[in-house]
Formats: C-alpha cells, sequence, structure tokens
C-alpha cells in the first residue's frame, strides 16, 4: 500500500520542516564560511565536505522532529515511506542502473554540443586529479593507466555509490521525498512535485554560493540548481509516490552524486568546465531529464494514479482545507 496523504494541507508541520530543514543545513555551511571563509577552493576539502555531509542530515533532522512531536504522522515508518513498498525490486533496479545511463546521457549529448571541453584522449583532468594524491598513492594507481583508471572509476560509482552514499543521502531523501512532498500532496500532485523540487533546489543556495555546483557562475547557479532540482524532483517523486518508499530514490540519489565528479575527470587541466553548459546540471542535464518527465507523462505514469491521493487520512488539528 502506498502512502495516503493528508486530505487538508498541514501548513504548520510543513512550515516548522521547511524552517528546521533549512536552519539546520544554512547553520552547518556558515561555520564553515565562518572558520575558512567563502573561497572553497582555498579551504581544506575535508572541512568542506564534512560541513556539506553534516548538512544533508537537516532535513531528516525535521522530519524526526516534526512528524513526531510537533505534528505527528500516525506511523513515522509509514507516513515516511521507510518501507520498502511495493513494486521494490522493479524501482530498486531502476535506480541502479538506469540512473547512470541519465548521468551518461547528458555528457554524451553535452560532449556533441561542445567537445572542446572535453579531453577523453589525453585525460589531463583525471591526471590533474591524481597529481593531487600523495606521490605513493599516485605511483600505484599511474600503473594501472589513465583509461584503465578512469573505467575502474566509472565502474565503482556504478556499483557502490549508491549504496555507499545511502547513509547520507538518506538525509536529504527520508525529508524532501519522504516527509515534504506527501504532505504537500492536496495541493495536486504537480504542485507538489514541483514545490518540493523548489524548496529542495532553494536549500542547497548556501553551497551554490561557495561555488560548489557552478564554480563560475555562483549566484545564477543558485537559479539554475533549482531548476535540476524540480526536473530531478520529479523523477524522484515519482518513485516515492509509485512504490510508497523512499528507498529507489536514496539509491537513484546516490547514484548521481557518485557520477557527479565524471565530468570534472574528462575535462581539460588548468581549464575549468563550465557546469552551466556540460553534465546533468547544464542545459544538456535539463534536456534528458525533461525528456524523462515526458516520457512518464505520455506513458500516463506521471500523475501516479495509485499514489494514495484517494484514500485520505482524517487531518490532524491545525490544519485546513485546501482544494487539489
Amino acid at each position: 500500500m502506498n502512502t495516503p496523504p493528508a486530505s487538508r494541507l498541514d501548513t504548520r508541520g510543513i512550515a516548522a520542516f521547511t524552517a528546521i530543514a533549512y536552519g539546520f543545513s544554512w547553520l552547518c555551511i556558515l561555520g564553515f564560511v565562518l572558520a575558512y571563509g567563502t573561497d572553497a577552493e582555498k579551504a581544506p576539502v575535508l572541512a568542506f565536505r564534512l560541513a556539506a555531509g553534516v548538512s544533508m542530515f537537516g532535513p531528516a533532522v525535521a522530519t524526526l522532529l516534526v512528524a513526531r512531536w510537533l505534528s505527528p504522522l500516525p506511523s513515522l515508518a509509514r507516513d515516511t515511506g521507510l518501507g520498502l513498498g511495493q513494486h521494490r525490486w522493479r524501482f530498486l533496479l531502476l535506480a541502479v542502473l538506469g540512473t547512470p545511463m541519465v548521468v551518461l546521457a547528458a555528457l554524451l549529448l553535452s560532449a556533441l554540443f561542445y567537445p572542446q571541453a572535453f579531453d577523453f584522449t589525453g585525460l589531463s583532468g583525471l591526471r590533474a586529479t591524481l597529481e593531487q594524491l600523495p606521490a605513493e598513492a599516485r605511483a600505484a594507481v599511474e600503473k594501472l593507466g589513465l583509461p584503465t583508471l578512469l573505467a575502474l572509476q566509472v565502474v565503482q560509482a556504478l556499483v557502490l555509490a549508491p549504496f555507499l552514499n545511502a547513509p547520507v543521502i538518506f538525509g536529504e531523501e527520508w525529508g524532501w521525498r519522504g516527509y515534504l512532498l506527501p504532505r504537500l500532496l492536496p495541493l495536486g500532485q504537480w504542485r507538489a512535485l514541483v514545490l518540493s523540487g523548489v524548496i529542495w533546489g532553494l536549500w542547497h543556495a548556501p553551497i551554490n554560493l561557495l561555488g560548489y555546483n557552478y564554480a563560475q557562475h555562483r549566484v545564477l547557479g543558485v537559479f539554475l540548481f533549482t531548476g535540476v532540482c524540480v526536473l530531478l524532483g520529479i523523477l524522484l517523486g515519482w518513485m516515492r509516490l509509485a512504490t510508497g518508499s523512499i528507498w529507489p530514490a536514496v539509491l537513484a540519489h546516490g547514484s548521481i552524486n557518485g557520477l557527479g565528479a565524471l565530468v570534472l575527470l574528462v575535462g581539460h587541466a588548468g581549464t575549468p568546465i563550465d557546469t552551466a553548459k556540460v553534465g546533468l546540471t547544464g542545459w544538456p542535464g535539463w534536456l534528458v531529464l525533461a525528456a524523462l518527465v515526458g516520457v512518464l507523462v505520455l506513458t500516463r505514469r506521471l500523475p501516479v494514479r495509485d499514489s494514495g491521493e484517494a484514500r485520505a487520512t482524517p487531518p490532524s488539528e491545525g490544519t485546513h482545507a485546501v482544494q487539489a
């Protein structure tokens, strides 16, 4: 059974969730900025990864606090998608095997439009990355050869990344797709998908202002990445609504994060890749994601007909009705 959303919009719960998720995560990034400044490239890599990693648990903290105490749900596990849900194996396999194809399709489309941005033959970008390793480690991996090493990186990202990233990604997905999306369904499924994507995208604003996803477009990157999150959120939200579970979205999100650095490894050393033009974050990625959304619409998989919208649970106190 899929998670039945409330028939009334729980504005109190949604507002509290958003405030806590943003507050927790943004304070983590603020701590990093106060310690190391706004130039993330000059700060210790481990420090930035730690701050960003901890910040990803903001939505999970918000879910726990709101769903248990501030605006309690009848069943925390069921109503936030912690079970495996229906169609479990089909969607779990789709998340693990299908998501990398989306990332690679965006990369290949980018290469068609901007071949000069990539160095597939010399792999100077990968070589520059290796030069940052300690001498002994660099010598060991260079024996494999750059093409073999790149292939191993891709295979590792394909096979291991969804599962290795799952604990941290859970911090996000339990919030955005587990709690927030079902709570927004009284607005209508499409509005809920788009609005949850906007909230998710703007939540990334601090790290994007630090140049994380768009080093060359820090302010513009806030809005560009929000667009990516809307499209990607529709696809992850479809998985959530079709299964009643967050775990396919967790694995798909983990796979995307694991393959995110691939576009940098195949670029030219010393020439920053414009991620607004290439990869999943660039406009070719938008095309790929939009095409997938279109396929779901044309095949009548979106909106999800069995998302539980017809089986509304009684509203909690402090909510008001909204016409879907």
